[in-house]
């Protein structure tokens, strides 16, 4: 069983090289009485920046695959985590913004926005990123992966905590593990910018952020439309064996 210490040491982001928001999702508790199990369940930002020892600390997790939902021309900008024989690409759109007529970007509930409109346009490609990482998580360790592993990578993670038994509390919690780690990505990637990175100083800074405040915003949301996170994450074209799947793979007691 996994202790409160144990669970304190792996709420932060693993010394992988060349990224700034990898961790263990694992380690948190389920309404059951029962644990999210570390080791299992990781969760990243890109392989861009990823150096040598950064992969060899990547092999090193002993990874039967990764999914990766980032869009073509970001999977394009450089070799992925592992060998595409261990790679699923399952792109997830990454911004609902009309640039023509951009919302407000200035407050938390802003980001639930965004979110809440990328769920009502692609909710059953979210489902389908679920169900797939269940399928992997059944077989070993596996990561998920967007550009910044806050966003499309931190709406999947809370789906598969939520049919797991995780609280909305501490899904939320684990949410906001990425507000750091995010802000300074963003600071490296204005200091030391490469030829094809995006402009992101004409970008709202406000997407580079994990405020805890955008995520509560969305469950409460997401309970007021289903009755429960849990039945708004099942009441999606899921598997129907994908959340004993996840539950298997994932809670210890």
């Amino acid at each position: 069983m996994v202790t409160g210490d144990q669970t304190r040491r792996v709420r932060g982001p693993l010394p992988i090289e060349g990224c700034l928001n990898f961790r263990d999702a694992g380690g948190w508790p389920t309404v059951d009485g029962g644990v999210t199990g570390t080791g299992r369940l990781f969760r990243a930002d890109d392989p861009i920046r990823l150096t040598e020892r950064g992969r060899v600390a990547v092999d090193a997790l002993g990874l039967v695959a990764v999914n990766d939902v980032r869009q073509e021309l970001q999977v394009r900008r450089s070799p992925g985590f592992c060998e595409p024989e261990r790679t699923v690409h399952l792109p997830l759109m990454d911004q609902v913004i009309d640039r023509n007529a951009p919302p407000p970007l200035e407050r938390p509930e802003h980001l639930a926005d965004l979110y809440d409109s990328m769920l009502t346009t692609a909710g059953p490609a979210f489902a389908r990123a679920v169900d797939v990482l269940a399928a992997h998580l059944e077989r070993g360790p596996a990561l998920v992966h967007c550009a910044y592993g806050k966003d499309r990578t931190g709406l999947i993670v809370a789906m598969v905590q939520a049919l797991v038994g995780v609280s909305d509390d501490d899904i939320v919690a684990e949410y906001a593990l990425s507000d750091d780690p995010v802000r300074a990505r963003r600071a490296w990637l204005l200091s030391e910018p490469r030829p094809d990175d995006p402009d992101i100083a004409k970008v709202s800074a406000l997407l580079f952020t994990a405020p805890a405040e955008a995520m509560a915003v969305l469950l409460g949301r997401m309970r007021a439309r289903h009755g429960s996170t849990q039945a708004w994450v099942r009441g999606l074209p899921l598997d129907p064996e994908t959340p004993a799947r996840l539950h298997r793979a994932l809670v210890t007691r």
